[in-house]
C-alpha cells in the first residue's frame, strides 16, 4: 500500500511538471485600431483628420504618398490571435478610398449626393454609438438643416429602447472637431520625397589648370661675395638643388644634431627626399652674418624651396663652425614662416 501511494504521487508529480512551460507575454504590436475611431472614418476627409483619428499610419510606402497602411497584431501567449490592417488611398489630400478590416457600420458604401446627406441620411452616424456628435461637428450646416429622427412608437408588451446615438450639441460634445480644410489650401506636398539619383557631369580635365607657383626672388648680386660663410652656405644650396646627396651631407658638422630624432634617422629621411625628388629648387635671400666669441659664426637668412607641388618660404637661422678652411653647419632651425613667397 505504502509503494503504491509514492508511485501515485510521482505519477502526479510528473504529470504537473509536464504541463509547464515557458511564460509568454503578451504582445501589441502596431497601430492601436479604436472601433469608434475606425468607424468615423469616411471619404473626403483630409489628411489632418485622419491622422487625428487613427494616428500616424505604421507603413507609408516612399514611393506612393498617396497610400497609408494601418497594422494592428496582438500575439497572446506568443499566438497571433487578433489581426487588423486598414489601407486608406488619397487624392492630393482627400480621403478618396477605404480598404481593409472595417466594422461593418464603417464599410465604404455608394456615393452620397450632397442633397441627401443635408437631408439627414447617414447611415454610419446611427449605426454606431457617438458618430453623430462627429457628424454634427464635421457638417454643423448639415445638422441644423435635418431635424432628428423621431424614435419608432413601442409595440404592446415592449419598453422602447433608449436612443443609442445621442446629438449632443456643439458645446456638450467631447469630441474635439476635425479640422477644416480651406478652399484656397495648397495641394499636399511629401515631406519626405523619394530621392532623385542624378549623375554629376564629368570633370573636363583640360579646364583643370596646376596650382600657380610665385616665382622665386631671383638672388642678389654680390650676396657670398667674398664672405667663406656666405660661399659655404650657397654651396650648401647648390648641393641640396642639384640633389647631390654626398656633398649635401659633407656640408654638416660630424657635431651637428637635428632639433627632432636622431641624426640617423634625419640622414635616412634626407636621402628618401633627395631621390623621390624630380627637381629642386633651393634659393636663399636677405643673409644676415654674425661672428661670435667663440669662433663660430650665426647666419639668419631667407630660404624659398620648391620641389614638385609642394613649396615653402620659411626665415631660417644656422650656426657654422670653421674646420680645415671650411665652414660647416653644427646646428639648422627654422624661425618662423613667410606668408608670402614673394621677397
Amino acid at each position: 500500500m505504502r509503494q503504491f501511494l509514492i508511485s501515485a504521487l510521482f505519477l502526479t508529480l510528473l504529470a504537473g511538471c509536464s504541463g509547464l512551460g515557458p511564460h509568454r507575454i503578451d504582445v501589441q504590436q502596431g497601430n492601436a485600431l479604436d472601433q469608434d475611431n475606425v468607424a468615423r472614418l469616411k471619404t473626403g476627409l483630409n489628411r489632418s483628420q485622419v491622422r487625428f483619428l487613427l494616428g500616424t499610419p505604421l507603413v507609408v510606402d516612399p514611393f506612393r504618398s498617396d497610400r497609408w497602411d494601418y497594422v494592428y497584431l496582438y500575439y497572446k501567449a506568443g499566438k497571433l490571435t487578433e489581426q487588423k490592417h486598414i489601407t486608406l488611398y488619397f487624392d492630393g489630400d482627400t480621403l478618396a478610398r477605404i480598404e481593409g478590416d472595417l466594422p461593418p457600420a464603417a464599410q465604404p458604401a455608394s456615393a452620397v449626393e450632397p442633397k441627401a446627406e443635408a437631408a439627414g441620411a447617414l447611415p454610419a452616424a446611427a449605426a454606431v454609438p457617438n458618430a453623430a456628435a462627429f457628424a454634427t461637428a464635421a457638417a454643423p450646416e448639415a445638422a441644423q438643416a435635418a431635424p432628428a429622427p423621431a424614435p419608432a412608437p413601442a409595440t404592446q408588451g415592449e419598453t422602447a429602447a433608449p436612443d443609442a446615438s445621442p446629438r449632443p450639441s456643439g458645446s456638450e460634445t467631447t469630441i474635439v472637431p476635425p479640422l477644416s480644410s480651406p478652399k484656397d489650401a495648397p495641394a499636399y506636398v511629401d515631406p519626405h520625397p523619394a530621392p532623385q539619383l542624378s549623375l554629376k557631369p564629368e570633370t573636363d580635365v583640360t579646364q583643370i589648370k596646376p596650382d600657380t607657383m610665385p616665382p622665386f626672388p631671383e638672388a642678389s648680386a654680390g650676396a657670398a661675395g667674398d664672405d667663406p660663410v656666405l660661399k659655404s652656405l650657397k654651396a650648401w644650396a647648390d648641393a641640396w638643388a642639384h640633389r647631390d646627396s654626398e656633398a649635401y651631407f659633407a656640408a654638416y658638422d660630424a657635431s651637428f644634431a637635428p632639433q627632432e630624432g636622431s641624426r640617423a634617422d634625419w640622414e635616412a629621411r634626407k636621402r628618401r627626399s633627395l631621390s623621390a625628388a624630380k627637381a629642386i629648387e633651393v634659393k636663399l635671400s636677405s643673409p644676415s652674418v654674425e661672428k661670435e666669441s667663440d669662433g663660430t659664426a650665426t647666419v639668419t637668412f631667407r630660404q624659398y624651396y620648391r620641389s614638385g607641388s609642394y613649396h615653402d618660404a620659411v626665415v631660417k637661422q644656422v650656426r657654422m663652425v670653421e674646420r680645415e678652411g671650411r665652414w660647416l653647419i653644427t646646428e639648422e632651425k627654422v624661425l618662423s614662416a613667410l606668408k608670402d613667397a614673394r621677397p
